[in-house]
């Protein structure tokens, strides 16, 4: 782009001749005003066979009854879906009888239940309806020790605009 100046150019190439826009108007009026050029034309310049319009009907008919077609016959693709779905049964089958493992809730990474959740629009009255009261109790929010490292990245993720009250 550079080599050819191309990112410096002002202009935009088109030009029009002096007073083009002011005097477009006078022109064309003046054209139409002028009869004589459409009154010199005879014929438009397209011509029509002699009865064209009479016989059309009949030369389409006699050429579509004398011509046959050949017919090809699809190929049926149900014995190939009928194949295919006995080997997706079979893939199937296979993957849960030789997949043992088993998988826990331990299993779970907790970040990715954690950003699974964030990602979902959840309320706190949805997951509250989750929990009974025998599942929670104030006892075990007492003995919670955190450390003084992750209040400090808590606070630092938190946006000064949200401790703002209206």
């Amino acid at each position: 782009m550079e080599k050819n100046k191309l990112n410096n150019i002002t202009s935009t190439g088109f030009k029009t001749p002096e007073q083009y826009f002011e005097s477009f108007d006078d022109k064309l009026f003046e054209r139409l005003a002028e009869k004589k050029t459409i009154a010199s034309i005879e014929t438009s310049g397209f011509t029509v066979p002699n009865d064209y319009f009479n016989t059309v009907e009949d030369n389409v008919f006699s050429k579509l009854n004398n011509e046959e077609k050949p017919v090809i016959r699809l190929k049926s693709k149900s014995k190939f879906y009928y194949v295919a779905g006995i080997a997706a049964s079979f893939a199937l089958l296979f993957s849960i009888v030789f997949n043992n493992k088993d998988v826990t809730f331990d299993a779970v990474d907790t970040l990715a239940l954690e950003s699974y959740l964030y990602q979902e629009d959840y309320t706190s009255d949805e997951l509250a309806v989750l929990f009974t009261e025998n599942d929670i109790s104030v006892n075990d929010f007492i003995d919670v020790q955190i450390s003084e490292e992750t209040i400090n990245q808590y606070i630092e993720s938190i946006d000064s605009e949200d401790f703002i009250l209206d």
